[in-house]
């Protein structure tokens, strides 16, 4: 059986663009952790995080998804301080799936 595809949401993205630019020195999970917390396989957390790479001029992956890019450029100027407690609220959150 195959699993079905994850959805990614804003809170997903605003998560996968903090590691990109702060890593997980200041959360509380490690990226195994955060990837299971929310769904999605460890490589298709790092792949989301080479595409806000790639956003942000550095080495990464092109072709971002229209949220990822929305994303960015929302958050392109936010301090790690601000970007924080944002993750922070995501991780201690439990992840509510769609039941299709």
């Amino acid at each position: 059986m195959v699993a079905a595809q994850h959805r990614w949401t804003e809170d997903d993205d605003v998560v996968a663009f903090y590691l990109s630019r702060h890593g997980t020195r200041r959360l509380p999970l490690m990226e195994a952790g955060i990837a299971k917390h929310l769904g999605v396989s460890e490589g298709s957390l790092a792949r989301r995080q080479a595409n806000f790479a790639h956003l942000d001029g550095r080495p990464g992956l092109p072709h971002a998804a229209k949220l990822s890019r929305r994303i960015h450029q929302q958050y392109v100027r936010a301090t790690e301080a601000e970007l924080r407690p944002l993750v922070l609220r995501v991780l201690g959150q439990p992840k509510i799936r769609a039941v299709a």
